[in-house]
């Protein structure tokens, strides 16, 4: 009998415990830290962030007009940043393609440690179509717990207007149907 009792109080507490961890899960959604880039001198690039207009000279991450965002922190000086780039770029058009039917993706690069001239060396010399911007004292890396190169923060726009990270890795992803696989189903696309 008492056996019984003990039984059935541990089922209890288990039952109560399982609802109260999933709801605290929830609560600590991890947010996409406040942080601006300088707005890229580029019109196209202007409109694909959706910062046309900007009166300022920086425009904060949070006002990228995306519902998925994701930011590959890369430098000029990885060679597997390197051997990824053919995958990113491939990434970068199939997410293209879905936000023609699908969620407005969009995708930045952060060279870490990198200036500005050496992001346009790496943007120029693998042929990378998005926008990428200079970390020269790596202050956006450590703001996004980079852990290497090449890392992916994936984000997803809440009904606030801020992204909520969803996904964060470092090295490559395996395939980019893959990798964009995951990144709309943990959007909830």
């Amino acid at each position: 009998m008492i056996k019984t009792r003990l039984i059935t109080m541990v089922l209890a507490w288990v039952v109560c415990l399982v609802p109260c961890s999933a709801t605290a899960q929830q609560a600590a959604a991890k947010m996409l830290p406040d942080f601006t880039l300088p707005v890229p001198s580029s019109s196209e690039y202007q409109a694909y962030l959706g910062v046309t207009g900007a009166d300022t000279e920086e425009f904060n991450v949070h006002d990228i007009d995306a519902d998925i965002l994701l930011i590959e922190l890369f430098s000029m000086y990885c060679p597997y940043c390197h051997a990824a780039a053919p995958a990113v770029n491939e990434l970068y058009t199939l997410m293209q393609q879905t936000s023609q039917s699908g969620p407005r993706m969009r995708m930045i690069g952060l060279g870490a440690n990198n200036t500005r001239f050496e992001v346009d060396h790496y943007q120029h010399t693998f042929t990378v179509a998005f926008p990428l911007f200079a970390d020269k004292d790596m202050t956006l890396y450590r703001l996004l717990e980079g852990a290497g190169t090449p890392g992916f923060v994936g984000c997803r726009k809440n009904e606030d207007g801020k992204f909520e990270i969803i996904v964060q890795r470092s090295g490559e992803f395996d395939t980019p149907e893959g990798f964009l696989q995951e990144l709309l189903e943990r959007a909830g696309r």
